[in-house]
């Protein structure tokens, strides 16, 4: 197996390809659901191998159990519940849930 880097301009360029990865993945979904599959599977393995977290908004565009592209209303479910909001993936028709929390207008 291949040694991963220690230098840091490594990871910071495995989350530029992430980031690029995920682009693809949203630009290549409606002709092609296999493919954004395989960018997302590409993206995910270059942040294991470089031992970086893949970004919040990133996280959220893909299944962590069956690893497919999410996009809402085609391949996902998306229900808000008080508290919380519940992704079902219609591939494997698991779910996950995000909680979410209420940001006062009235604080300064």
């Amino acid at each position: 197996m291949k040694e991963r880097s220690k230098n840091s301009s490594t990871k910071k360029i495995a989350l530029e390809r992430i980031a690029i990865l995920f682009e693809q993945a949203g630009a290549v979904f409606s002709h092609s659901p296999a493919q954004s599959n395989r960018y997302v599977e590409l993206a995910r393995r270059i942040a294991m191998r470089q031992r970086v977290r893949i970004d919040v908004k990133f996280r959220r565009q893909y299944c962590h159990h069956c690893y497919a592209f999410l996009v809402p209303g085609k391949n996902m479910r998306v229900r808000v519940h008080s508290g919380h909001v519940s992704v079902t993936c219609i591939t494997c028709k698991k779910t996950t849930r995000y909680r979410v929390e209420k940001h006062d207008d009235k604080k300064n």
